[in-house]
């Protein structure tokens, strides 16, 4: 399992979401959810460069709650300028952890 390939799924998954106005699936759409959690979250490489489970330390509970709390929609999706920065945040995280993950590969 590449688990680089995997987070540059993820950082596509987000362009999408900013660049086509494509919506989030959470878990059921993520790239590293699919593969790593399962009622629980182990083994993910966002949990592994954050140190927290279910992605906490990244923009995606900001995402999440910006979401529910100003947008009140099934489809979470960009709505707004904030929802813009946030799901660009989110993307920049997931491109920072792809580098993490290649320069630490480089090391070895």
């Amino acid at each position: 399992m590449n688990k680089i390939k995997i987070m540059e799924s993820s950082v596509r998954k987000w362009e999408r979401i900013i660049n086509e106005n494509k919506s989030d699936g959470g878990v059921l759409d993520c790239p590293p959810c699919r593969i790593f959690y399962f009622t629980f979250c182990f083994g993910c490489p966002i949990a592994a460069y954050t140190g927290q489970k279910f992605c906490k330390g990244s923009p995606y509970g900001r995402w999440y709650w910006h979401q529910l709390n100003e947008h009140d929609k099934i489809r979470k999706k960009i709505y707004c300028p904030e929802c813009l920065k946030i799901a660009t945040e989110m993307r920049d995280f997931m491109i920072e952890i792809v580098e993490s993950m290649k320069a630490q590969k480089a090391e070895r």
